[in-house]
């Protein structure tokens, strides 16, 4: 009941602030509902390794987008609840929720701050919200699945963040942001422990050319992470490149990324281990144009972990990677998002420390008519979890189609098929799941003006 409370006066002085910055007589007021009801079918909805239960859920929910766009500066408020019934399992029947908020203010010709907020309240485990921009290849939903997470258990995740962009040359930049997260589960199964947390994460960047040919580029963050029932940890990451310019879109780069973490307590002297990351590197970025990039760099990894009797706690060789772009053509479109690095994997529902992670997803869209367009896509994913005893490592593969019809001008149908496939040491995470839904969509063809 606490964190509900201070998620309802974080809500309330975020859309407080967020009415005080547009002015109210300049901006349009715009909303628009819409009636989603769905059929969807899994042949394993607990995800399991084998034994699996097949079932189809009803799905019927409402969507409400409120728009206040001015000048300079607006907000989008959207809120989607929904209701879904189980054929065999009703004791799954549930409301999920998901909402979204963004409020942007260009402060100047050159600066601009934003602040957005997204809630996920669901039992399905692929569960992620919505992305709000789906031509934009760079961008993604606000809360990502959790991967690790099985079965059909509630639980609650909420992300905020306040961001501030300032350009003060042709390739000169600044950065500042304030993130916050909160992890809750609400039904947990016997003998499984809880890792609710919250997280509080602040960062800072800066690019900085000397000259034409000469730059430099540090970005840095701080994340504290509070459990209820696990040990508090805290993470300081930060990386500098000296950057140089081969053309206006080429540039190389010499990179030195650190990150050290660290425990409050020895609560689990066999998993809560402190340990520093050394990673030199060297690479390249090539900027496309706006929402869109690609960075390739080569690196060794050295993890030191601290009061550990290993004579060589060192990694070995990984790449870091990042791309996301997006071709258009006459009637289709090609796009392709993937990336590699290491992270700290306990933002979900298990901490398995150290995670060496490559990625990639390709999507091919055409449109058949004015009113039908499909979508196909693949995507392949390699986690490797070397703080794991013993050693871990997943192969996650997915793919799927979807088409969508215009059926009215009112109306839209979508039909929807995905395949997961994943594979790991761990045998009682695996598991292989067909989903496929039929969704309908009732909106008006414009959304109505309030003012």
């Amino acid at each position: 009941m606490k964190n509900q409370t201070k998620l309802l006066m974080t809500l309330v002085l975020l859309l407080s602030f967020s009415f005080a910055a547009i002015p109210a007589k300049a901006a349009q007021w715009l909303l628009r509902p819409e009636l989603i009801v769905s059929e969807e079918y899994s042949d394993n909805i607990f995800l399991t390794p084998d034994n699996e239960e097949e079932d189809f859920i009803t799905t019927a929910g409402l969507g409400l987008t409120l728009q206040v766009l001015g000048r300079t500066s607006g907000l989008e408020l959207n809120y989607t609840p929904s209701y879904s019934a189980f054929a065999d399992n009703s004791d799954l029947d549930f409301w999920r929720h998901a909402a979204h908020l963004l409020l942007y203010d260009e402060l100047g010709r050159n600066t601009r701050l934003e602040l957005t907020g997204d809630f996920l309240d669901t039992e399905d485990p692929t569960d992620e919200t919505a992305d709000f921009t789906p031509d934009d290849p760079t961008s993604g939903p606000g809360i990502d699945a959790d991967r690790l997470r099985r079965s059909r258990t509630r639980y609650r995740t909420y992300a905020a963040a306040a961001s501030l962009a300032h350009q003060f040359g042709a390739r000169d930049n600044f950065r500042l942001a304030m993130r916050y997260g909160q992890h809750e589960d609400i039904d947990t199964l016997p003998g499984v422990d809880v890792e609710d947390y919250t997280e509080l994460r602040p960062l800072v960047g800066i690019e900085y050319w000397f000259t034409q040919r000469w730059g430099m580029e540090t970005e840095g963050y701080y994340s504290n992470r509070s459990y209820d029932d696990e040990n508090d940890r805290e993470e300081y990451t930060g990386y500098i490149r000296l950057l140089h310019a081969f053309n206006r879109q080429l540039s190389g780069y010499l990179e030195y990324r650190h990150t050290k973490l660290d425990y409050d307590r020895d609560y689990d002297p066999l998993a809560d281990i402190d340990y520093q990351l050394y990673v030199p590197s060297v690479g390249i970025r090539y900027e496309f144009q706006e929402n869109a990039l690609f960075t390739l760099s080569v690196g060794y990894l050295f993890q030191d972990l601290e009061d550990s009797e290993e004579e060589d706690d060192d990694y070995g060789w990984i790449v870091n990677s990042e791309i996301a772009k997006r071709w258009l053509f006459r009637t289709s479109y090609f796009e392709l998002v993937g990336g590699s690095g290491y992270q700290i994997e306990d933002r979900g529902v298990e901490d398995l420390g150290l995670n060496i992670y490559y990625t990639g997803r390709a999507t091919l869209g055409y449109s058949f008519s004015p009113r039908l367009t499909g979508e196909v896509y693949g995507g392949y994913r390699y986690d490797e979890y070397p703080d794991e005893e013993p050693e871990r490592d997943d192969q996650t593969l997915d793919a799927g189609a979807l088409l969508r019809y215009q059926a009215l001008q009112w109306m839209n149908l979508e039909l929807s098929y995905t395949y997961r496939d994943l594979n790991s040491d761990d045998a009682d995470d695996e598991y292989t799941e067909n989903r496929a839904m039929l969704r309908f969509v009732i909106a008006p063809v414009s959304p109505y003006r309030l003012n």
